[in-house]
């Protein structure tokens, strides 16, 4: 999963420097953000976390597609 966890912060970054100011970008720590994330519970999945999700099947693409939601929703 380490792969996949480097690939989920690298969006977190591409999403935060396309969508927030640039010096709050720069203070923006997206491994923490990601790892808080990932171990939040989430009402949208009957209160599981995604981390355990990403353990499943195709996890890793569907937490990778509610990232780019979330970045479309937040900042449309």
């Amino acid at each position: 999963m380490d792969a996949g966890r480097e690939r989920l912060i690298e969006l977190v970054l591409e999403i935060s420097t396309t969508y927030r100011d640039p010096e709050l970008a720069a203070q923006f720590d997206a491994a923490q953000w990601l790892d808080e994330w990932l171990h939040r519970p989430q009402p949208s999945l009957n209160m599981a976390k995604l981390i355990d999700h990403m353990l499943i099947g195709a996890g890793l693409a569907q937490v990778d597609t509610l990232l780019k939601h979330l970045a479309v929703d937040a900042f449309a």
